[in-house]
């Protein structure tokens, strides 16, 4: 199976089985003052999840997992969320046009933008592999392993048989 799948469906089943797990604080962003404020005086990356009370499970998936994120990363990038129905200057100065959207500043500039993520496997990646995080050389993730060579059909599922 395909790693962005498998890594998708491992998401999904952490998340309906989770709960239990203790995540990262990701804290709300209530007004503009407030927004500028932090956009000013944080140092690091800061991440913006901007979501709604009507987007349902997409959202309450993606807050799942910038949770764990921050709870991994959190020294990193610095999380926040905004309710679009509540913070509309935000939709308006940013262009939001569909949630969940994640938004990574550096130093005041949009470094990084995702829209309706319907693949969080692309976005922990991404974030992972890209330069936000500034990992050190001695502590970058390890690259996935490759493929192997003896199997190439050893990661698909077997055929659906007749009548299933």
């Amino acid at each position: 199976m395909e790693k962005r799948v498998l890594y998708g469906l491992v998401v999904m089943l952490m998340y309906l089985v989770g709960g239990g797990y203790s995540q990262g604080v990701v804290e709300w962003i209530r007004d503009k003052a407030e927004w500028e404020e932090i956009l000013v005086k944080t140092e690091i990356h800061i991440g913006v999840m901007v979501t709604s009370p009507l987007c349902g499970a997409p959202c309450d998936i993606v807050n799942d997992q910038v949770a764990r994120f921050v709870e991994t990363y959190g020294d990193r990038i610095k999380f926040y969320k905004i309710n679009i129905l509540e913070t509309l200057f935000f939709a308006l100065d940013y262009k939001i046009l569909t949630v969940p959207t994640v938004i990574i500043f550096k130093e005041g500039t949009i470094n990084l933008r995702f829209e309706s993520l319907s693949d969080w496997g692309m976005f922990y990646e991404l974030l992972v592999n890209s330069s936000i995080l500034d990992f050190p050389p001695d502590l970058s993730p390890a690259p996935a392993p490759a493929p192997s060579d003896s199997d190439p059909d050893a990661d698909l599922p077997p055929p659906l048989q007749s009548g299933e």
